[in-house]
């Protein structure tokens, strides 16, 4: 067998190179391609995923607002936990939440959502109220009947869902008030505990002014109950007939007509 000589060798190699050549730079060209294609296509924002507010947490949000509304006089340390999820509620477009009964929410409180324009819609969702607030409680024994006055009167911290509803946080509200049941010390006042004073007790006879357009009447009456300044009871005239007066005075009642 006969070896090709070297210099035939390298002749051969001289007329593969510009092929190979060809080859790697068409591969290269290919691949810058491709990758400028594909930084052509769009990329998917992150930011756009992350601010997206899924229907659960736009009900528990809008509750949270609206509750941080209607507890702002309880003052800025106010926490308030939703525990239902509109998942479990269903679709509620644009929730308008709504108090079903009156008055500042404490403690574990039930919030109304009406979904949309249909006020037939309407969602309920629990939630938690908590906040410290300042209070009175009683300082002293207060005994039934006895007149409270600010000696008789301290105040205390409280974590309002621990309260009871009416509790009192103004010594406007209590003093020169009656006490309704014995008081102990440290119990906390609400307005069920205190009573404006008897200004008409049931069964004496009291003077009722009758009012009206052009003429003005008093004669006396028996009280058929108790009652202090501003409220209303019930009288009965000489000719037995019942009618209800508002209490102006010690012994006093008017009737407008």
């Amino acid at each position: 067998m006969r070896a090709d000589p070297p210099d035939t060798f390298q002749r051969a190699m001289s007329k593969c190179r510009p092929g190979l050549r060809r080859i790697a730079w068409t591969g290269a060209m290919t691949l810058m391609a491709l990758l400028f294609a594909l930084s052509l296509l769009p990329i998917p924002s992150i930011s756009q995923a992350d601010t997206e507010v899924p229907p659960d947490d736009a009900i528990s949000a809008s509750v949270t607002r609206f509750l941080q509304q209607q507890t702002a006089s309880l003052g800025d340390q106010v926490e308030i936990a939703v525990q239902d999820r509109a998942a479990d509620l269903g679709d509620c477009p644009t929730p308008q939440p709504f108090l079903p009964r009156p008055g500042v929410p404490q403690g574990r409180v039930t919030v109304g959502v009406h979904c949309g324009s249909d006020s037939s819609r309407t969602r309920y969702v629990q939630a938690t109220v908590s906040a410290v607030v300042r209070h009175l409680v009683a300082s002293q024994p207060i005994e039934p009947g006895q007149r409270i006055d600010a000696r008789a009167l301290d105040w205390q911290q409280t974590d309002i869902s621990r309260l009871r509803r009416g509790y009192l946080d103004d010594p406007a509200q209590v003093d020169g008030m009656v006490a309704t049941r014995r008081i102990p010390p440290g119990t906390t006042l609400t307005e069920s505990m205190v009573r404006k004073p008897w200004m008409v007790k049931r069964g004496d006879t009291v003077v009722l002014t009758a009012v009206g357009q052009g003429f003005r009447v008093s004669r006396n009456v028996e009280a058929l109950d108790n009652g202090g300044l501003g409220s209303t009871i019930r009288l009965k005239t000489e000719n037995n007939q019942i009618l209800q007066g508002r209490v102006t005075g010690q012994d006093r009642l008017r009737v407008d007509f």
